[in-house]
C-alpha cells in the first residue's frame, strides 16, 4: 500500500480551494461533453449516410482520451496538476470548435480528427479524480473520488437537457441546429480551464522524493502492473468502460431506429449518466467503509443483469425497459470505476502513482475507443440484442483476477 499522507503540504483552506476548482472543472466540462457526445453518432450517420460509421466519432474521442491520459499525466508530473489540467481544457476547447466547423463544412474526416484532439484535451476531466485523491489520506480517498465523479451528475442533467435549447439557439443564429450542442461544449471547456485558475498555485509544487527513495531506480511499469491489486483495479475499470461504451454509444441510434425523437434520446442518456454519477458519494463512502473489492464484485453483478435486460428490451422493442437498463448500466459502471480508481491509487506509492494512473486511463479509454468503433458495425449487422449479450459476457472479466487473488490466499 502507498503512504497515507498527502503529497503536498497544503493548508486546509488551500486544499478546499484546490478540491473545489477540480470539482467545478469536472462538473462544467462534463456538461459540455455530454451535450456534444450525445449527438456524435447521429451526426456521423447524417454525414455518411450509414449507421456503420456512427461509432467512429465516439471512438476517435475516446481514443484521444486514451492518448491524452498518458500525455497529460506526464504534463502533470512535469508542470503540476493545476497547469496540466488547464492545458488539457484549453486543447479541448480549441478542438471542439474545429468539430463544429467540420459539421458546417460537412467534412466527416475533419469532424473525426477534431474529436480525437478533443479527447486528448478532455483527459483533464478524466485525470481530475486522481489529482483530487492525492490531496487526501487513504481513509478518505474513496469518498473524495466519489464526490469528483458525482460532479459529473451536474453534466448528466444539464448536458442532454441542453440539446433542444442549444439546437434552437443555433437555428436562431442561422446555422445547422446540430451545432448547438457543440457551442455548449466550447463554452463549458473554456469555463473549466478558468476554474482551475482558482486553485492555489502551490498545487503545482512538485512531490519531493523521499530520502529512502533517493537514488533508487523507479519500479518498472510492467512490474507494477503485475501486482494483483493493480491488475484487479485495471481489469475492473477497463471491462466496465468497454461494456458501458459498447451499449451507450449505440443506444441513441437504436432508439431512433425504433421511431423515437431527440427528446426521448436525451431522456435515456440523462438517466444513464445519472446512474453513472449520482450515487458516487455513496459508493465512494462504501469503498472506504467496506473495502474496494466488494464494490468491484457488485459492479460485475449489476452489469451482467443490465446487459441481459438490454437483450429483453430489444426483443420487446420496449423504450421503458431500455430507459431502466441504461440507468442501471450507469450504476454498474460506477461501482467498478469508483472502486477501481480508489484501489489503483492505494496500490502504488506517490512516486509511481501518476505513471500507473496515466497508463491505466489509457487502457480504460483505449478499450472504450475499441468498443465505440465496433459498436456501430455490430449494431448494423447483429442488432442491439446481440450487442447486449456480448456485453454480459465481457462484464465477467474482473472475476478472473479476483479468483486468482482468492486462490493465492492461504487457507
Amino acid at each position: 500500500m502507498s503512504e497515507t499522507s498527502s503529497p503536498l503540504d497544503l493548508s486546509a483552506l488551500e486544499r478546499r480551494r484546490a478540491y473545489s476548482a477540480i470539482f467545478v472543472g469536472v462538473a462544467v466540462s462534463t456538461t459540455g461533453f455530454l451535450a456534444s457526445n450525445t449527438v456524435n453518432s447521429l451526426i456521423a450517420e447524417d454525414l455518411t449516410g450509414s449507421a456503420s460509421w456512427s461509432g467512429v466519432p465516439a471512438a476517435a474521442s475516446v481514443l484521444g482520451t486514451a492518448v491524452g491520459a498518458t500525455a497529460l499525466a506526464a504534463v502533470v508530473r512535469r508542470l503540476g496538476p493545476r497547469t496540466g489540467l488547464m492545458i488539457g481544457y484549453a486543447v479541448a476547447s480549441a478542438a471542439i470548435t474545429a468539430a463544429a466547423y467540420a459539421i458546417l463544412a460537412r467534412n466527416f474526416t475533419l469532424f473525426v480528427a477534431a474529436l480525437f484532439v478533443f479527447g486528448v484535451g478532455y483527459g483533464s476531466n478524466r485525470l481530475a479524480r486522481y489529482v483530487a485523491a492525492d490531496l487526501y489520506p487513504v481513509s478518505e480517498r474513496g469518498t473524495m473520488i466519489g464526490w469528483i465523479v458525482w460532479a459529473s451528475t451536474i453534466g448528466a442533467v444539464a448536458g442532454p437537457a441542453l440539446l433542444a435549447p442549444s439546437r434552437e439557439l443555433a437555428e436562431w443564429i442561422a446555422v445547422n441546429g446540430m451545432i448547438g450542442p457543440y457551442l455548449v461544449c466550447i463554452l463549458a471547456t473554456v469555463l473549466s480551464g478558468a476554474a482551475m485558475l482558482a486553485a492555489p498555485r502551490r498545487l503545482d509544487d512538485r512531490l519531493p522524493v523521499s530520502v529512502s527513495a533517493a537514488g533508487v531506480p523507479a519500479t518498472s511499469l510492467w512490474t507494477l502492473l503485475q501486482q494483483t491489486p493493480v491488475t484487479i483495479a485495471l481489469v475492473s475499470m477497463v471491462s466496465g468502460q468497454f461494456v458501458m461504451v459498447l451499449l451507450m454509444t449505440m443506444t441513441p441510434v437504436h432508439i431512433r431506429h425504433e421511431g423515437h425523437g431527440l427528446g426521448a434520446i436525451g431522456l435515456v442518456i440523462s438517466a444513464h449518466t445519472l446512474g453513472m454519477f449520482a450515487l458516487s458519494p455513496i459508493t465512494g463512502r462504501l469503498s472506504d467503509r467496506l473495502g474496494r473489492l466488494p464494490l468491484l464484485v457488485g459492479g460485475v453483478a449489476v452489469l451482467v443483469v443490465v446487459c441481459l435486460a438490454g437483450v429483453l428490451a430489444a426483443w420487446q422493442s420496449s423504450y421503458a425497459l431500455t430507459l431502466v437498463a441504461l440507468l442501471l448500466l450507469g450504476i454498474g459502471w460506477n461501482l467498478g470505476f469508483v472502486g477501481g480508481s480508489a484501489l489503483l491509487t492505494d496500490s502504488v506509492t506517490p512516486r509511481e502513482r501518476s505513471r500507473v494512473q496515466g497508463f491505466g486511463d489509457s487502457l480504460i479509454w483505449g478499450g472504450g475507443a475499441i468498443a465505440s468503433l465496433a459498436s456501430g458495425w455490430m449494431l448494423e449487422r447483429t442488432g442491439f440484442a446481440v450487442l447486449s449479450l456480448i456485453g454480459a459476457v465481457l462484464a465477467l472479466a474482473p472475476l478472473v483476477p479476483l479468483w486468482r487473488l482468492r486462490a493465492a490466499k492461504p487457507a
